[in-house]
């Protein structure tokens, strides 16, 4: 079957070279534009924030309550944040730090993969709800709905996928390595080969998707079928198609379905990312697809209990305007806030720090 598909991806793009060729060079441009400014200073912080140990003075303050709901350590609880507020690949980035420095084991990484990884307030709040459904008020319950439906699926995961206890939130957590100005060029080193792998997953994805999407203009497939294809490969190709139903309240649905499964390729660029850890992803895979499903159901019951008849608003402009850049720049300020902690962190001492912290 696995052949069968290559062989008909191979034969699509083969039959359609002008087509891939053209939404290859709009994937490059999507990459100079949009991916690369928006997540590459978010990678590279977030690497400064786990091997400075500033992420484990701002975890601390949420451990507690993240080793209740989900099991995971204090470590653990930073890889979770930093992926809600800065979307994918950030939070398996900063899983995966943690685990290379030691602060996370095995087990509970490949649990944080499974509910870690969410796109960011900036992408569903202003890109989908603000520019796509012209209705930020709709774009918040988005957001919402994927915040509800990542926290229900680390819960269920912590007493249904078999993982052992973890230890308390204190009690596996190492100091980190000092903090020096080899930390900074490593952490840019590691950032660059990770945002060139996934601008090689958009660039491919990008083809993939303009292809299949001339095929089914051919066939004449239903808008809705052609928005359930894009957005199993590809989120925005498929919150895009998705966007301009005519019914509604199927749109916006459909749009939750795919925040919530976030695609293939966003699923290829996580597995990129945590490559030679030795992980099985099956658990990942079954996650995403229930957290599509969970975001998809809160979504509905945002739309009974609160939406009501602004759902139908389309009163904001798909345009860049002052109140959408406030929301694209809110992970930005949040960032650099930790970033000033982390450069502050050298002249407020080690003293601070718990003593009974054990290496794993």
């Amino acid at each position: 079957m696995l052949g069968a598909i290559i062989l008909g991806a191979f034969l699509l793009i083969l039959s359609s070279s002008d087509i891939a060729i053209e939404y290859m060079k709009k994937g490059l441009v999507l990459c100079a534009g949009a991916v690369i400014p928006a997540l590459f200073p978010f990678m590279v912080i977030s690497e400064l924030i786990v091997s400075s140990g500033v992420g484990l003075r701002v975890s601390s303050l949420f451990a507690k309550p993240m080793h209740r709901l989900f099991g995971v350590s204090e470590a653990g609880a930073a890889a979770y944040i930093l992926g809600l507020v800065c979307g994918f690949p950030i939070g398996a980035k900063t899983a995966v730090s943690l685990y290379d420095q030691g602060s996370i084991t095995k087990p509970e990484l490949e649990r944080l993969m499974t509910f870690c990884n969410n796109p960011g307030s900036a992408f569903v709040i202003s890109a989908v709800g603000v520019a796509l459904l012209g209705n930020k008020r709709v774009g918040v319950a988005l957001y919402l709905s994927v915040v509800l439906s990542s926290m229900l699926v680390g819960i269920i995961g912590k007493y249904f996928l078999g993982y052992k206890k973890e230890s308390s939130p204190r009690e596996s957590i190492i100091l980190p390595r000092e903090f020096n100005v080899k930390s900074v060029t490593d952490a840019v080193q590691s950032s660059a080969v990770s945002m060139l792998t996934v601008c090689a997953y958009v660039v491919f994805f990008s083809a993939l998707v303009g292809c299949v999407g001339a095929l089914l203009s051919r066939l004449e497939a239903p808008r809705e079928i052609s928005a359930c294809i894009f957005g199993f490969f590809e989120l925005s190709s498929g919150v895009g198609e998705a966007a301009v139903l005519e019914n509604r309240v199927r749109s916006v649905l459909l749009c939750a379905l795919f925040v919530g499964w976030s695609g293939l390729s966003v699923a290829f660029q996580i597995m990129s990312v945590s490559s030679g850890k030795g992980i099985s992803f099956k658990p990942f895979f079954v996650a995403k697809a229930a957290q599509g499903v969970l975001c998809a159901a809160f979504m509905g019951v945002f739309i009974k209990i609160w939406l009501g008849d602004s759902l139908y608003d389309v009163s904001a402009l798909p345009s860049y305007n002052e109140e959408s850049a406030l929301w694209l720049c809110l992970p930005a300020l949040s960032l650099c806030v930790l970033l000033l902690l982390c450069l502050a962190l050298p002249f407020m001492g080690r003293k601070s720090l718990p003593k009974s912290r054990k290496k794993l």
